[in-house]
């Protein structure tokens, strides 16, 4: 399993795409309450907020070398559901006789 985009939402959640293209909202906040070590930095949520994909776009990783393991956050992720696109109806114009 690898993380193919993360986008950060809000407090501590992200909505990560991985590679077998299901999209999963992650909740880190337990994890962050408990940090310790290379993870104390991201109870600062402006810091948390800079989370991106690692070099090897395999997970996602903070500047500090901080990374997560992509099957824990496959497991700890709620999926989302794939929204379809819209149809588009052509509407018929009747006209007034």
């Amino acid at each position: 399993m690898r993380v193919k985009n993360v986008i950060y939402i809000k407090e501590y959640k992200l909505k990560i795409i991985f590679s077998d293209k299901k999209i999963k909202m992650v909740d880190l906040k337990d994890l962050v309450k408990h940090a310790k070590g290379i993870f104390l930095p991201l109870k600062d949520i402006e810091y948390f907020k800079q989370v991106s994909l690692d070099d090897s776009q395999l997970s996602i990783c903070w500047p500090n070398g901080a990374d997560i393991c992509p099957d824990v956050l496959y497991d700890l992720g709620q999926e989302i559901p794939h929204q379809k696109k819209p149809t588009i109806r052509r509407l018929r114009k009747v006209h007034n006789r």
